[in-house]
């Protein structure tokens, strides 16, 4: 168990108003403060799934400024439950990627956004396999050496998840997608990593929203889930056949019901036991700093000082900022880094930005 020195570093910058000063709030309110930065159009990529799993989509947008560097790495951001490569952050993250000149790739998780119909497989934190095959494919169609990865909340999980050490899982889905460790560290080399509020331990994270208050937001999680579904039971015969038989009345058993038999898995315990990055971080060898909030109310924060990461991890701290929340009064005005900061701002979309392409805080990793 590590202590709270390091790799736990402790993050002042963010400063929440008085009346912003709450997990819950900054939770919540984010859900209904949704500026979407103005991106160029963008390409779609339809990235190849083993039979019959279909296709995964990555909406790519390049740098609109001429002079851009070709040789300097591409960017994929990874989003979490229940959002898309059209998500809030998704969007305000590559804008300021690309006005830095970067090459930035958004994906739609499988089942998630448009990549519903692409493929029958439902959102779920297990997929690092099919991500991983994605970041290959994409590598190498368009020649690209070099990644940057940003994952916020169940897409953070995932991209842990996908970096450590593949040659540990004996779960059928590694060798399935061919499980190529040494494929993948020849053909793909991420450079930086950063997970926002990653649910570690998808048991563990389950059960804290299923209690006291924050049932509220496993009620919301499961009313859009059944909304979803319904949408890809028209679409999957699959989806209809589980789906006239789902409980929604907890996360757990819909997971029981319908995730875990739709991602090829036994039950809820196995595919959150596949999928959870935390028994394997010490094995994760990239740079990597993980966001996490001492007021997060969906990921609780008890369970990183529980967590052995490796030697290249760092653990950046919190107050206040929720879930993926982080507003705060607008310090930056005409200098900011989004169009749609007006009072507040999206702080964290900020600092991933900034931290992910600052080299000095990353010299020593």
């Amino acid at each position: 168990m590590h202590t709270t020195q390091e790799p736990f570093i402790r993050e002042p910058r963010f400063q929440p108003p008085w009346y912003l000063r709450s997990g819950h709030l900054q939770t919540l309110i984010t859900g209904f403060y949704r500026p979407l930065a103005p991106l160029p159009p963008s390409t779609t990529h339809r990235c190849p799934l083993p039979e019959p799993k279909g296709h995964v989509l990555i909406h790519e947008n390049g740098p609109e400024r001429a002079g851009a560097n070709p040789q300097q790495p591409a960017v994929l951001l990874l989003h979490g439950l229940g959002s898309s490569h059209t998500g809030t952050y998704m969007t305000n993250i590559a804008w300021g990627l690309l006005q830095r000149g970067y090459r930035v790739f958004r994906a739609d998780l499988p089942g998630a956004g448009r990549s519903y119909l692409e493929t029958p497989l439902p959102p779920h934190g297990a997929c690092y396999p099919e991500i991983r095959a994605c970041v290959d494919h994409l590598s190498g169609i368009l020649s690209i050496s070099a990644w940057y990865i940003v994952g916020v909340s169940l897409g953070g999980n995932i991209l842990l998840r996908m970096l450590a050490d593949p040659g540990r899982s004996t779960h059928s889905k590694e060798t399935e997608l061919g499980d190529p460790s040494e494929a993948w560290a020849s053909r793909n080399k991420v450079l930086r990593a950063i997970a926002i509020a990653p649910p570690i331990d998808l048991h563990r994270s389950c059960c804290n929203v299923e209690k006291g208050v924050n049932r509220f937001y496993a009620t919301y999680f499961l009313r859009a889930i059944r909304s979803q579904a319904i949408k890809r039971a028209e679409h999957w015969p699959r989806w209809k056949e589980l789906l006239d038989k789902a409980d929604f009345r907890t996360l757990r058993r819909f997971d029981n019901s319908v995730t875990a038999p739709l991602a090829g898995f036994r039950d809820s315990d196995e595919y959150y036991a596949t999928g959870s990055s935390m028994p394997w971080l010490s094995t994760v060898e990239q740079p990597v700093k993980i966001l996490i909030d001492r007021h997060d109310p969906i990921v609780p924060f008890e369970m990183f000082p529980d967590a052995n990461f490796g030697p290249r991890t760092e653990c950046i701290i919190t107050e206040r900022g929720g879930h993926v929340g982080y507003l705060r009064k607008n310090l930056l005005r005409k200098e900011s880094a989004s169009p749609n900061d007006r009072k507040f701002q999206r702080w964290a979309d900020h600092w991933i930005v900034e931290t992910l392409l600052d080299d000095q805080q990353w010299e020593q990793a």
